[in-house]
């Protein structure tokens, strides 16, 4: 059996998080969280690949939130209708989705993360 890789989506727009999980369903396993506290449980949990991260939760994003993902190999995606919000999240250089956002691009740009993701499994 083939490796589906793991996704984390974190976004608190009911709305965007459906439309999300519906595009990526078919080609990789997701969780959904609405807090960087619940994030932070499924990095805990572990066996997760990527993560794509909106970038203007309320009560903003754990200080801890996005160093755990990189200390654990999880490739972090921005997700954000505020590109100056991107901005403020620790590390360069990461892939970003900006608002609003077609579902090409979407997946392109998870595709693209997941495959350069350090926690990538190789398919059997």
């Amino acid at each position: 059996m083939a490796y589906r890789s793991h996704i984390l989506v974190v976004e608190d727009d009911p709305l965007v998080s459906e439309v999300v999980l519906d595009a990526l369903e078919d080609l990789y396993d997701t969780s959904c969280a609405e807090t960087a506290a619940a994030a932070l449980e499924h990095l805990r949990a572990g066996g997760i690949d990527a993560m794509l991260l909106d970038c203007t939760l309320p009560g903003g994003l754990d200080p801890h939130l996005v160093p755990m993902a990189d200390e654990a190999g999880v490739t972090v995606i921005l997700m954000s209708g505020h590109p100056d919000m991107m901005e403020r999240v620790p590390g360069s250089g990461r892939p970003f989705i900006l608002k609003p956002f077609s579902l090409t691009s979407l997946l392109t740009t998870v595709q693209q993360a997941v495959l350069a993701s350090p926690s990538r499994v190789p398919t059997r």
